[in-house]
């Protein structure tokens, strides 16, 4: 991945175009109802390389409730299909517990969305971008562009993240 690529789009391109359809799906799977816990919060990671600024999105992991991996699948793969994500998907068992990992990839973004799912305990979701230029659309690339969803409503930001029990 060559972020200095034309076709590559940027962080800024990437919360306009891409993130709305990863958030709508992914508050279709995380509810109150199922929702278990959180680790990591939403950054912008930025360096600079040969006079450019490079950025990486990373969003919080949600961990929840939802085992249908049927479910899961079909929902991501509606919103993301269209907007040029491919979808791999990989299957082990650890410890006697089957693993389901499924992974949509935007080359043209760069950007991931990762559903896994450990059969009969939890699922967790998440998505990233790696290596993506910024366009200076905002004027501060690791400031987010503000996102409807991005934050679910019924999310209590005052519950501590899952390693901080």
């Amino acid at each position: 991945m060559n972020p200095f690529s034309p076709q590559v789009k940027s962080v800024e391109a990437f919360q306009r175009d891409l993130e709305p359809a990863i958030i709508a799906a992914r508050n279709e799977l995380v509810t109150a109802e199922n929702f278990m816990a959180y680790k990591n919060s939403y950054s912008i990671d930025t360096y600079d390389k040969d006079g450019k600024t490079i950025c990486s999105f990373h969003s919080r992991m949600f961990f929840f409730t939802e085992l249908d991996t049927d479910h899961i699948r079909d929902t991501y793969n509606r919103r993301l299909l269209p907007l040029g994500f491919e979808l791999s998907e990989d299957r082990w068992t650890s410890n006697g517990v089957e693993i389901v990992d499924y992974v949509w990839t935007n080359e043209e973004y760069h950007a991931a969305v990762s559903a896994t799912t450990r059969l009969g305990e939890q699922t967790s979701t998440y998505y990233y971008t790696q290596g993506t230029p910024t366009d200076g659309s905002t004027g501060n690339p690791p400031q987010m562009i503000d996102q409807p969803g991005r934050i679910p409503d019924w999310f209590d930001p005052n519950l501590p993240p899952a390693d901080k029990k």
